[in-house]
């Protein structure tokens, strides 16, 4: 509220006549001779305790307005707000007409386990209004868990509470606008230990594959947790269960731009034996019950408008459900003649075989987006992935893009001497120069900090032979494939055993990789490589620094129309690489590698 015209005045007139006393006053002190001031004691005495008092009463007026600024805020954060912006979260208070009467624990597990960098906008979850699936009697527990989350969804959403036990469900299962799957708080609550083991446990039905007639219908597993209105529905998550065999996906590959759900939180899952069957298998060549994982499947796969968080998360440390299939039918890889592989190892059904977690990717348009106002999906912010551990073995373990989007302290497994006898689309031989799209972090957006990952990638062994599969990069973007251009990014403090690369991106500027560790790299490419010329163009890069980065080989630096501001210098090789870079680079300070000429 602002002070109106007469209230100034009177401020104004107070002020002023104070200042005259105590100018009086001091002037009196020091015995100095002043005009006859017409001002009686008592006017004195009467305006010091105005004064007095309209301080008090200016004072509680504005922490009055404060306070009720704070609570009537809207519950719905601005996408423009980073995940990082820090608002004090309250104590809210259990009401009587806000869930079941149950013991659960009801406080915000996000400021739990990070406390003053907690996420300001998961206040708006009612973490408080706790709806346990115990007290939803039902013939099965899918109706149980609806009518918790229809009863948390009529009263503005809330926490759907499943106490430590397992419960067994036989469908997919939605969450609906506010409402939060919530188990028992994990005894280790850190998902990089490898005790971590969530006591709440969700199982969805097992895949018991056939190999005769038609095999086993699909639908009879491969379940998800989704939620009933993907373009809105915010405020919702799974936090702290064991889920096996179902995926968590948020997505549609009809996300418009118009949407507007966020606030979303994964957090504290378990999961394990998630797949797809492949949509193209089984072709008209193969026997009908064929099978294969479709690389594009996801544990956690979210789209959304702004402000996820998918953290503390443990992916695929324990998968049981792999099968072999004996007898599998694949074209080979000239001609239209098929080869049986009599021994089913190779044609394994593999549960690790896609994407860990994947964060706001979309399909490429036809011109690279470079212009968060011409293409907002792919410049979505407060988007954050850190603390997860994550195991797979085809595909990239985290794969994400935004504005500021933040992918830190994450943990990324692979499997050593990996061998392929199938194509990734179920249907064909392998090629030599096949690629199995084998990544750690493949990024896209502005403003990106990837920081503190610890990380391990392979290549496939081509059918018993010595060719590997082109991929195996450590932390990637490129021009291709859901990229964007390269307009901020901070890449540090990372550990691995393959390259980083900025592949052929056509703008890049305003980059630091720093502080990063590549001891081994199993590609021959420079451990950092950064280049802004691409297969059709020459390009410029700026504000490009690569600094005190410890590797295995060497640094590649490229950008055939020049730039200003780039710089390599104080990193440490081991002798077994060089320093390729185009004219211009300042180069400097470097150890323990050869230093070509510019531009060659």
């Amino acid at each position: 509220m602002a002070i109106g015209k007469g209230d100034r005045s009177l401020t104004s007139l107070i002020t002023s006549i104070s200042g005259k006393i105590k100018f009086w006053e001091l002037c009196k002190r020091e015995k100095l001779r002043l005009p006859k001031l017409d001002i009686n004691i008592n006017h004195i005495a009467t305006i010091r305790q105005a004064r007095r008092k309209f301080r008090i009463f200016y004072q509680f007026f504005l922490t009055a307005v404060i306070i009720i600024f704070l609570n009537s805020c809207n519950s719905q954060i601005s996408p423009n707000q980073t995940a990082d912006s820090q608002t004090p979260i309250q104590t809210i208070t259990q009401s009587s007409k806000c869930g079941s009467r149950s013991n659960a624990p009801q406080d915000n597990p996000i400021v739990a386990k990070y406390k003053d960098n907690a996420f300001y906008w998961t206040k708006n979850i009612k973490w408080n209004c706790i709806y346990n699936i115990k007290e939803f009697s039902a013939s099965t527990i899918d109706a149980s868990f609806n009518a918790a989350r229809d009863a948390a969804s009529s009263n503005g959403g809330g926490v759907v509470y499943l106490p430590a036990g397992t419960y067994n469900f036989a469908d997919n299962i939605y969450l609906k606008d506010g409402v939060v799957i919530r188990g028992d708080t994990p005894t280790v609550n850190d998902a990089k230990s490898s005790s971590y083991n969530p006591a709440t446990k969700l199982v969805f039905p097992q895949y018991k594959p056939s190999f005769s007639g038609g095999g086993t219908p699909n639908n009879t597993a491969f379940k998800k947790i989704l939620t009933t209105n993907l373009n809105k529905d915010s405020n919702i998550g799974v936090v702290n269960v064991d889920i096996n065999r179902a995926a968590i996906d948020f997505s549609s590959p009809e996300y418009s731009e118009r949407n507007t759900n966020q606030n979303i939180i994964i957090f504290g899952v378990r999961s394990n034996n998630v797949a797809i069957p492949e949509p193209r298998v089984p072709e008209s060549f193969q026997n009908p019950w064929q099978r294969f994982s479709h690389r594009f499947a996801a544990n956690i796969q979210i789209q959304a408008f702004a402000n996820v968080l998918i953290s503390n998360n443990r992916l695929n440390d324990a998968v049981t459900d792999n099968f072999n299939q004996p007898n599998y039918i694949v074209k080979q890889l000239r001609g239209n003649s098929t080869v049986t592989y009599p021994e089913g190892e190779k044609a394994k059904f593999n549960y690790t075989d896609h994407y860990g977690i994947s964060l706001n990717r979309f399909s490429s348009p036809k011109e690279l987006p470079n212009d968060p106002n011409r293409f907002p999906n792919f410049f979505r912010k407060g988007l954050v992935i850190q603390d997860n551990w994550v195991y797979h073995t085809m595909r990239v373990a985290i794969h994400a893009t935004g504005d500021n989007l933040i992918i830190r302290n994450n943990q990324i497994k692979d499997e050593k001497n990996k061998q392929a006898w199938i194509d990734p689309t179920g249907t064909k031989q392998p090629q030599n120069a096949a690629t199995f799209e084998n990544r750690a972090i493949d990024w896209s957006g502005w403003n990106v900090t990837i920081d503190g990952n610890d990380y391990e990638v392979y290549r496939h062994k081509i059918a018993g032979g010595d060719y590997e599969s082109i991929d195996g990069e450590g932390i990637l973007i490129q021009e291709c494939c859901g990229g964007t251009s390269v307009n901020g990014v901070k890449i540090s403090n990372n550990t691995g055993n393959s390259y980083i690369g900025i592949y052929k991106v056509p703008q890049v500027k305003n980059v630091l990789i720093t502080g990063n560790k590549i001891l081994t790299n199993i590609t021959n490419t420079p451990a950092i490589y950064v280049n802004a010329d691409t297969n059709g163009s020459r390009n410029r890069m700026d504000n490009v620094k690569i600094e005190n980065n410890t590797l295995s080989n060497g640094i590649l630096a490229r950008a055939s129309n020049g730039g200003i501001d780039n710089f390599i210098e104080r990193n440490r090789g081991n002798n077994g690489g060089d320093i390729s870079y185009s004219c211009g680079i300042k180069v400097e300070n470097n150890i323990g590698f050869a230093i070509k000429q510019c531009g060659t």
